[in-house]
């Protein structure tokens, strides 16, 4: 797959991941709002029922004591007095205004009396309501309010209140009566907090719709009424969120595995083309080499059979070293090697490295610079694999300067340590780059032209070797000024 390929798909997963995500937000709003629709016409219902009992205990209490009236008094025209009073009485308790009882006079002695004495009772009732503060008891209404609830198991704070139509203000709030009106209203309890928002609330059903016309309306107000629906669709939301990252993470890291997986295909097939362009040549001249020997011209010259065979076990020797590069990384992946711990000058380590490699930088007219100033310069390591660290980084940067190289290798003491610099002034590395040296079979581009040797492995070797050893390795570098590797390791 081409990075373009991979970038359209990257794209097409991208929006359809943005798609469902606010298909989820679109879901969870739809669900707020039905949960509440489904609270709004639970809560109405449930008012409408306290409405309803409310009522429904008013009749009964007049129409219960009525009865009990004439059944204690019987139908004697003596009583006609006590009837008279006691009717004053039940009407003049029910409002605030004295009813007026004179007719009752006029209700004779037939055996219609009572009916006759029902109807004037409910036609003075019809034309001159009881105030509704006579009417509704606050704790009775607080408890049928809060039986309904409990019912329907709604454990949220609530105020409520009996809004006077006719007086245009509140004459109960909560379980208290008002005492007094205005625009601080006041009730018999003090510690009671009145909301301005119960006015406005929209949770309200008329008290005694039933009667000349409705006298007053009942309202209820929940403060953290969007915070208990938020709650009832929090599971959802979280588990929604949870997901949606977990997708989105793994998301990226598929497409962070694709490019590096395309990433090391690329650095592989550059390790391929690299060892093939290395063993082409020894092998090429081994072939050659080969023939010579076997010419006519060749075969009786013990001079010249002794020559081509040197060229052959040279390059021979150099085909079988690039091959113990490769089985060497092999065996570090499988930490499957053991380092020969001693004590041993690092110094020392360095100037033979600088030795051996000294006559390559010379033929390109370059130069090495050894700055030893470490004066604690003993430690315990593998000599061996010491001498291919500092040899590795000396070799790159001989590679990577384009003429002239310029070397330094330095040692400081540090903490607990020694540190050991590795600088050129080559052709510097960008940022991505330093980012990838350490990776196996990874080398900085340098064009399509194979002008420096090698299979990538040098760095990541290096950085290996120098981990096993308890140590660190960092690069810092500069385009077009050189790079610089620092190793630091315990003494």
């Amino acid at each position: 797959m081409n990075k373009k390929a991979i970038w359209i798909t990257t794209g097409i997963m991208g929006v359809a991941l943005m798609g469902t995500v606010i298909l989820q937000f679109y879901w969870i709003n739809w669900s707020l709002k039905l949960k509440e629709k489904q609270f709004d016409d639970t809560i109405i219902a449930a008012l409408k029922r306290v409405s309803d009992r409310l009522e429904n205990e008013n009749e009964n209490w007049e129409i219960n004591e009525i009865n009990r009236f004439f059944q204690e008094m019987g139908n004697s025209s003596a009583n006609q007095k006590k009837i008279i009073e006691y009717a004053t009485r039940i009407m003049n308790n029910k409002k605030t205004v004295v009813w007026d009882t004179s007719s009752l006079l006029t209700i004779g002695h037939s055996r219609d009396k009572e009916i006759q004495f029902l109807e004037y009772i409910d036609r003075q009732m019809r034309m001159h309501p009881a105030s509704l503060e006579q009417r509704i008891s606050p704790q009775k209404l607080a408890a049928l309010i809060k039986q309904e609830f409990k019912d329907l198991l709604i454990d949220l704070e609530y105020s409520f209140g009996i809004y006077d139509n006719t007086a245009k203000s509140f004459v109960i709030l909560n379980d208290n009566y008002v005492v007094n009106f205005g625009e601080n209203p006041k009730v018999s309890n003090p510690n009671f907090d009145f909301t301005k928002y119960l006015i406005e609330s929209s949770y309200q059903v008329a008290v005694f719709p039933n009667s000349n016309g409705s006298p007053g309306v009942l309202k209820v107000f929940f403060p953290s009424k969007k915070s208990f629906l938020w709650r009832s669709v929090l599971p959802i939301l979280l588990l929604s969120l949870l997901f949606t990252v977990i997708i989105l993470a793994c998301f990226s890291y598929v497409i962070y595995v694709v490019f590096r997986q395309k990433k090391l295909s690329e650095i592989k097939n550059d390790f391929v083309n690299n060892m093939t362009h290395e063993f082409k040549t020894p092998i090429a001249t081994i072939s050659l080499a080969s023939d010579s020997i076997l010419s006519p011209m060749v075969i009786h010259e013990p001079d010249k059979i002794r020559r081509f065979t040197d060229i052959i076990k040279q390059e021979n020797r150099r085909m079988l070293s690039q091959v113990e590069k490769v089985l060497q990384m092999a065996l570090l992946d499988k930490h499957d090697f053991q380092l020969n711990f001693k004590q041993i000058n690092i110094h020392e380590i360095i100037e033979q490295a600088v030795k051996n490699i000294n006559l390559q930088v010379q033929q390109r007219e370059g130069h090495i610079l050894q700055e030893l100033k470490a004066t604690h310069f003993i430690l315990k390591a593998d000599q061996t694999h010491m001498t291919n660290i500092i040899y590795n980084l000396l070799d790159n940067a001989n590679k990577y300067s384009e003429s002239h190289p310029e070397i330094i290798i330095a040692t400081r003491n540090v903490p607990r340590g020694i540190e050991i610099t590795v600088s050129d002034k080559g052709i510097g590395m960008k940022r991505e780059d330093q980012k990838m040296i350490f990776e196996k079979f990874y080398r900085v581009p340098t064009g399509n032209l194979h002008n420096v040797k090698g299979f990538g492995l040098g760095l990541s070797y290096v950085k290996a070797m120098v981990q096993a050893h308890d140590g660190s390795i960092e690069v810092s570098s500069e385009i077009g000024k050189g790079s610089t590797f620092i190793i630091n390791l315990p003494i």
